[in-house]
């Protein structure tokens, strides 16, 4: 069955919630690669978290035996696809797009937790009619030397370091950057310039996409008020494994944008983010694992230049 046939046997509109802070209608638009207990939490969450009134909440998860997209809606009116596996971050995301239906899509990672005023402080950025998307900001709780040394590299999204000490955030809060699992971003703009590429199927979808939002004049704003809570990388395999990953999207996206001005930008990052710790006592951890992060992610790199990922 396809996308479309499957939304049409659906006749469950959007969640009306009580509380209307905005005109905006929201769709909240959420990839997993499995459905995790964190997942079914943030969907409670986010059917009573306060903001715009009409919304939807859709949720694209890799189901295996799926050769196509499939559309469920569930008892609460909460819209699941099923979709197929190892298709890549950008398939999913477009999937998850081609069912929104508001006029703002709201990306938030699977395993996260908004605060109660994350979605007014988010979308009400989208109320100046110059603006076409808003960006967020992390939380990462406390989580041992590790995972603390971990988070103050920047990962995820600005981590412990903050979000303006890796990317560029103006006078006026202009960022050049998005985030996909903090953000809101106007679906017909989004849609306008083609949607998320699905090609860039390790990751490393929203930086290309902040590139076309740039080439095309479109102005995107960081919000430090809206905040998420990411869980923190306490296990150094999994932070190597997902460095790794990293790599190969940056490779991917090279292929699409001229990366000089990107790798410049991250080295000015990575500098600041060893100047605020050089009294830290986590600096005999975090020194080690910044050079780490970049031999490994070079390795990414290498990797997908050499073995490049097929589309299917």
């Amino acid at each position: 069955m396809s996308t479309r046939a499957a939304r049409e046997t659906s006749t469950t509109g959007p969640v009306w919630a009580a509380g209307a802070t905005s005109a905006l209608d929201v769709s909240f638009a959420i990839i997993a690669r499995r459905r995790i207990p964190a997942l079914d939490v943030l969907v409670d969450e986010l059917l009573r978290i306060d903001g715009p009134a009409a919304r939807e909440i859709i949720v694209g998860v890799e189901t295996p035996g799926t050769a196509e997209p499939v559309e469920t809606t569930d008892e609460r009116g909460v819209r699941w696809i099923a979709l197929p596996p190892q298709r890549g971050i950008g398939y999913n995301r477009q999937r998850v797009l081609d069912a929104v239906r508001g006029g703002v899509a709201v990306g938030v990672d699977d395993d996260c937790m908004p605060d109660s005023g994350w979605l007014v402080a988010l979308v009400s950025a989208l109320d100046d009619p110059g603006v076409d998307g808003a960006i967020g900001s992390i939380r990462i709780p406390p989580a041992g030397f590790v995972g603390d040394s971990i988070s103050a590299l920047g990962f995820p999204a600005g981590g412990s370091a903050g979000y303006a000490n890796m990317f560029h955030v103006g006078a006026d809060g202009s960022t050049d950057n998005i985030a996909a699992g903090n953000c809101a971003l106007r679906t017909s703009v989004l849609r306008d310039l083609g949607g998320w590429d699905e090609s860039m199927s390790y990751g490393g979808e929203d930086t290309e996409l902040a590139h076309r939002f740039k080439l095309a004049d479109k102005r995107v704003v960081f919000v430090p008020d809206a905040v998420i809570t990411h869980p923190a990388r306490t296990s150094l395999r999994e932070f190597v494994h997902w460095l790794y990953v990293r790599g190969r999207a940056k490779r991917q996206f090279s292929r699409k944008v001229p990366i000089s001005g990107y790798v410049t930008a991250r080295l000015g990052s990575y500098g600041r983010i060893m100047r605020a710790h050089a009294r830290d006592p986590r600096f005999i951890v975090i020194a080690p694992l910044l050079v780490a992060s970049i031999l490994v992610q070079q390795a990414g790199f290498i990797a997908e230049t050499l073995h490049p990922r097929q589309r299917r």
